[in-house]
């Protein structure tokens, strides 16, 4: 199935011709992307050749392409840094040539040049790229399309009263309870979770720990590598705070216990009040 070539997005295009100003792709729908010179110097590209690019466009509404990588895509919720205010709004930088605008109606409250502000990537009536920080316009409150133990992509937004309120895979909103967290998450960090209840009022609950044998499994398996990595010892053990535990594994200090507790049955490990580590001839 042919994916269809959109702004803010990226896609392998295939070159069609070189020009003194760069290389024309083919946009599909877009028709001729410009693909600047000074991004291809020191590429050897050639007509017939495909390239992973972003697409954006110019200030005068013309599409182009660009190799580097955006840090937010059509969509997609990212917190953003502002670079610069206008009578139209606010600027903010997502790693590309042309900064995209927060105009002020899609603002939320007081922007200030230098600050961040958590967006998301949309278009105007007429196509345009721009960024909303009214997030509840595009971010549904409910979600029937998830299982228990579901993994999914989480963007912090803020802490409540109840935890942390997060977005879910771009298009929902979620929570985290505060017992389930060991360490506080940024606002914009994006991280890995997975639902842990599905709420009779159909919200999310989640976690981010994996569910069952899942956790246990993945989480054995870090606690190797990391010895591996360390030469064979790690400073954490029974006594060792759930904090530190979290800050190394991203997990509970329950979870923790029981993996290690599995791997000393098996005889991988020794464990000690301040310390693991692999038992001599390992």
């Amino acid at each position: 199935m042919t994916v269809t070539p959109k702004l803010g997005t990226r896609h392998s295009l295939e070159i069609l011709k070189v020009i003194r100003n760069g290389l024309l792709l083919d946009g599909g729908e877009l028709g001729e992307v410009l693909l600047p010179s000074r991004e291809v110097e020191n590429q050897s590209l050639a007509p017939g050749d495909s390239v992973m690019v972003t697409l954006y466009s110019d200030g005068e509404a013309r599409p182009m392409a660009s190799l580097r990588t955006p840090r937010i895509q059509l969509g997609q919720v990212a917190l953003l840094k502002v670079v610069s205010t206008s009578k139209i709004g606010a600027f903010v930088d997502w790693g590309m040539p042309k900064d995209l605008l927060l105009p002020f109606a899609e603002q939320k409250g007081p922007v200030r040049e230098e600050s961040w502000v958590l967006v998301m990537l949309t278009t105007d009536r007429e196509g345009r790229l721009m960024v909303s920080a009214q997030l509840d316009r595009f971010l549904s409150d409910t979600c029937q399309a998830y299982q228990q133990g579901d993994e999914v992509s989480l963007v912090a937004a803020h802490s409540t009263d109840l935890g942390y309120k997060v977005v879910v895979d771009d298009h929902a909103w979620g929570m985290i309870a505060a017992s389930e967290l060991r360490a506080p998450l940024r606002p914009g960090q994006r991280v890995t979770g997975y639902v842990q209840r599905l709420r009779e009022d159909q919200k999310l609950s989640l976690s981010l720990n994996a569910p069952g044998a899942a956790k246990s499994d993945g989480l054995t398996e870090q606690i190797l590598a990391a010895l591996e990595n360390a030469g064979g010892e790690l400073p954490l053990g029974d006594k060792s705070s759930p904090e530190v535990i979290f800050q190394t594994f991203r997990c509970s200090k329950n979870a923790f216990k029981q993996a290690i507790g599995g791997l000393y049955k098996a005889r991988r490990i020794v464990i000690e009040k301040e310390r693991i580590f692999f038992p001599e001839g390992e």
